[in-house]
């Protein structure tokens, strides 16, 4: 125990000097960034053009903002991810990435700051937090920066080096702050003020000396930072969700839609494996917001900026039957006309019928459910806290609420990990999500084979293994198959003219065989086809047919153009729709891209998908 306390007064000591040499008066201005979303090398116009990225109100830097300043310190937020859309969509033609120089240039001379803090949230994001930090150094060395976030966190060679990587790559970045922030930034404020003793230092990584140095200690959290509202200073919250999405159910909007976000829990009581999120809040730790300061927060967005739709922030939005009820119950009864959704997903387990109703009365929209796979023994590696059966008893459950929109969301591709005696996922294990999903019957699923990030077990294995490079954990490399930044859009533009073989491994005679990760993408494709599209030749439903509808119009006109899958469901619905001219005009675009595109080419013989457009041209012409 002595020895412990030792090492940690070491720690505690180093970045307590380090502190001194940066900011030997002390810091009182805090410039908060929200860096570009999207890195210029990914940035692709046709995406942003459709409002495909994501462009969400920096909630982390706003609640960060509200913090520090009850300690009585100055801040301020500058958006670029914002500031970028938002000047893309205002003059498409003349756009320059890179103006975000400017405007950070602009925020610097006219703040003026002692401290610039940068949030990461994903890995796809990390580029361009080097790029922002590497910038305020150049403009002024003097400037201390710390960056947090998500990623910023869990960048490390294994669980016990939180930041590390970061700290390696950007020797620009003075400090990272881990975990959740709330709390532990303004102590390490008061610290560099001398209002505290360095001893109180928690959650705080750096490189003295060139020695990686961390407290790992969190912050106790108080009711006072746990409910506070986010200071979004003079940003123009309403108009977000206009210029980008905000979710992934935009497409179910009114264009009257003004969305944000809100969140009613931090942390989640699962330990899945392939998330960071039980690595940011602790084991098991879910610290819940009060109910009436979680409305008065809603009402307060309404009024402020005329939101009328959140997307709940929350990993375990549900938890706690009673409580949850109460929220939804209270939103009814307050009569906020605020819609809502779940895009993060929730824990099928915690859903009751109790819920399901109280959701609806409130005004629920649409529901993600994080299932990830059908196989029991993927569900207790990864470990899920829900199982198969509570799988098909929420499906159930929400049968009952049809004006809810349902997605699922799967994973495949969990790789073998021998220090668990998990032999990986087989093809008989992937079939097993198959036809789950398909007896779940969700309106949807979302597939993505497993996208390795930094920190978390499975990713350690991974590296132990020689799986993945540590540098594709920060390059840009791992990132997800899909999305609008994923490897399957990139794919599929550039196969236009010359694919790739293709290959469907789902029905490989060797159904215990662990697909190999360079045969994922064939084998997302053939699932996606298999889970979402195949029942749509029973869809009866005239609610769900017209949600449906909405679903096609903004994937084949907007998100994914030249989808000849998409085109010839989206002819099905048209006919079952009674819309003759459309279906054949969404029929005609299939086969344009099924004879004219190699990706589609090579995909719709083997899936006998150039049989089913001719059994759909009969039908919808009677002949």
């Amino acid at each position: 125990m002595l020895i412990q306390l030792s090492a940690q007064s070491k720690e505690h000591s180093l970045i307590a000097e380090k502190i001194r040499s940066l900011l030997p008066g002390g810091c009182q201005r805090i410039l908060l960034v929200e860096p570009p979303n999207v890195p210029e090398e990914d940035w692709n116009p046709e995406v942003a053009a459709n409002n495909r990225y994501p462009v969400y109100d920096p909630y982390g830097l706003g609640v960060l903002s509200a913090c520090t300043k009850l300690r009585g310190y100055t801040t301020d937020i500058v958006d670029l991810n914002f500031m970028l859309h938002d000047n893309f969509k205002k003059n498409p033609e003349n756009f320059k990435y890179d103006l975000w120089k400017k405007w950070l240039r602009q925020k610097l001379d006219e703040f003026k700051p002692d401290m610039v803090g940068i949030t990461c949230m994903f890995t796809i994001y990390h580029r361009s937090m080097v790029r922002v930090a590497k910038f305020v150094k150049e403009y002024n060395p003097n400037i201390v920066v710390i960056a947090g976030g998500v990623h910023t966190t869990m960048a490390s060679e294994n669980e016990l080096t939180p930041g590390k990587l970061v700290l390696e790559d950007c020797p620009e970045i003075d400090f990272v702050g881990l975990y959740e922030c709330n709390d532990s930034f303004p102590d390490f404020l008061d610290i560099a003020n001398g209002k505290l003793k360095h001893e109180n230092f928690t959650q705080i990584a750096a490189l003295v000396n060139g020695e990686y140095t961390v407290i790992t200690k969190k912050a106790e959290p108080k009711a006072e930072t746990l409910n506070i509202v986010p200071d979004y200073h003079d940003l123009p919250i309403g108009r977000y969700s206009s210029i980008g999405r905000i979710g992934t159910f935009y497409w179910l909007f009114k264009p009257t839609t003004r969305a944000g976000t809100i969140r009613f829990n931090y942390g989640c009581r699962a330990h899945c494996r392939f998330c960071s999120v039980e690595k940011i809040t602790g084991k098991g730790v879910v610290l819940k917001r009060d109910i009436n300061e979680t409305l008065d927060h809603l009402e307060m967005i309404r009024d402020k900026y005329g939101i009328n739709h959140v997307m709940f922030l929350d990993d375990d939005v549900f938890n706690g039957e009673e409580r949850t009820v109460a929220l939804f119950e209270g939103w009814a009864k307050r009569k906020l006309d605020i819609t809502f959704d779940t895009s993060n997903g929730v824990i099928a387990s915690a859903l009751t019928s109790e819920i399901a109703h109280a959701a609806y009365e409130a005004g629920c929209l649409a529901l993600s459910f994080g299932i990830e796979s059908g196989n029991p023994e993927v569900l207790r590696n990864i470990p899920k806290p829900s199982g198969v059966k509570h799988y098909l008893r929420a499906g159930e459950i929400m049968k009952r609420y049809p004006q809810i929109f349902t997605k699922g969301l799967l994973m495949v591709g969990f790789p073998p990990e021998p220090e668990r005696n998990f032999p990986g996922e087989s093809i008989r294990m992937i079939w097993d999500t198959i036809n789950l999903a398909k007896q779940m019957d969700l309106d949807w699923y979302t597939i993505q084979p497993l996208n390795f990030i930094p920190g978390v077990e499975m990713t350690n294995h991974a590296l132990a293994r020689g799986e993945i490079e540590k540098q594709a954990l920060i390059d840009g490399t791992e990132r997800p198959v899909v999305g609008s930044t994923g490897k399957q859009d990139r794919r599929g533009k550039e196969e236009k003219k010359e694919a790739l073989p293709f290959i469907n491994h789902l029905n490989d005679k060797d159904l215990d065989r662990i697909p190999l990760r360079s045969e994922l993408i064939d084998i997302w494709f053939v699932m996606d086809y298999m889970v979402n599209y195949e029942k749509l030749w029973n869809l009866e439903n005239p609610i769900k047919a017209w949600m449906l509808h909405r679903l096609f119009v903004n994937m084949c006109d907007n998100t994914h153009k030249e989808n000849a899958l998409g085109n010839l469901f989206f002819a099905l619905l048209e006919f079952k729709n009674g819309n003759t001219e459309q279906a054949n005009y969404r029929l005609g675009l299939a086969r344009k891209d099924a004879t004219g595109n190699d990706y589609w080419r090579k995909r719709f013989p083997i899936l006998g998908l150039d049989k089913l457009a001719e059994e759909l041209h009969r039908k919808i012409n009677n002949t």
